[in-house]
């Protein structure tokens, strides 16, 4: 194995069992902070729905490990980046799950949202991807030209699309687009009611299930190779008045990624028994946990959760090579690096 994964892998491991430690300090000696601390009551937005990829939450949650740090968390069905921002600085919510290139596109558009910050990273690479049946003849990014497509208002595949399509050299302006809800896409793409669906690269099996038939799937890290994922954003005014909440509720969470995806069959059983998921199959979320690892791990010179600023820049300026975002947007400006956890 390669020296710089080692080490990569190093900072994880060593970031979760810091995180451990401190937990069990916190507990055992240091009189009971955690414990005696008033429960203060929080909301997060997942990303779009009730997804297997959402189980850290109630993984921390179940675990008690929001608790130890004076949390009662309850996690609300997301619609997309766009939407989340909008409910996120509306008040109703404390904590948002945002497509970091997503936020970055609301943040500098002419009249975009801007009261927030993003505070922890989740997945260090995109998850975006269509995926076709094989029989549609649909086998790369220009064969979706004067398709049909599914799609979430203001999730990341939609709002990403043109600077896919300008990289992949194909015309996005053809393409019909379907709005369908975060459970849907499947069986839409199996009825063949549309010829691709939108769908995070985790989710592949699940889809392949459903469809009985071979697949083709198209993810955008083919073409945009360093952006990343879902992140974890609050307002601005969170940010600044509120550090030690924010450090508190990410701390937990990430204690739940990692624990997730070191015990996917677990945390899937744990998510599929929520009242928040309505009996979805634990198989599909285990499924999704273990096709996380590769967009987590390995990837960041940085410790699980923390954002690697050098790549943040690389991320700005791939969106700003595209026409995506203007020039001149600091990092610093949108992320930020001590509220991690």
């Amino acid at each position: 194995m390669p020296t710089s994964v080692m080490t990569r892998r190093s900072l994880l491991v060593g970031a979760a069992a810091t995180t451990a430690a401190a937990m069990t300090a916190c507990d055992s000696g240091s009189g009971g902070k955690a414990s005696s601390r008033q429960t203060e009551k929080v909301t997060i937005l997942t990303g779009v729905g009730f997804q297997g990829r959402e189980a850290p939450i109630f993984v921390a949650r179940e675990k008690g490990w929001f608790t130890e740090v004076g949390l009662e968390v309850q996690a609300l069905p997301g619609k997309g980046t766009t939407d989340n921002l909008k409910n996120l600085v509306g008040g109703q919510a404390t904590f948002a799950t945002l497509d970091v290139s997503g936020a970055l596109m609301e943040y500098t558009k002419p009249g975009g949202i801007k009261n927030f910050r993003l505070t922890s990273v989740l997945h260090q690479r995109n998850l975006a991807c269509f995926i076709a049946l094989k029989s549609s003849g649909i086998n790369g990014p220009r064969d979706l030209a004067g398709k049909t497509l599914s799609y979430v208002p203001g999730g990341i595949n939609h709002l990403l699309f043109a600077t896919y399509a300008q990289l992949a050299n194909f015309d996005p302006s053809k393409i019909k687009w379907v709005n369908a809800g975060p459970l849907q896409h499947a069986a839409l793409l199996a009825e063949r009611r549309v010829d691709a669906v939108s769908q995070f690269v985790p989710a592949v099996d699940s889809v392949r299930a459903l469809a009985k038939q071979p697949i083709t799937v198209l993810p955008f890290t083919d073409y945009l190779t360093d952006l990343h994922g879902s992140a974890v954003g609050v307002t601005a005014d969170t940010a600044q008045n509120k550090p030690d909440l924010v450090r508190r509720f990410n701390s937990a969470l990430l204690r739940g990624l990692k624990y997730a995806i070191d015990h996917p069959d677990e945390a899937g059983q744990i998510y599929a028994a929520q009242k928040e998921t309505q009996g979805q199959k634990p198989e599909a979320a285990v499924s999704e946990l273990k096709g996380l690892v590769g967009y987590i791990e390995g990837i960041a010179d940085a410790p699980l959760g923390h954002f690697d600023m050098s790549r943040v820049a690389r991320n700005i300026a791939i969106l700003q090579g595209a026409g995506a975002v203007p020039a001149g947007l600091p990092p610093t400006d949108i992320v930020l690096t001590n509220l991690a956890g």
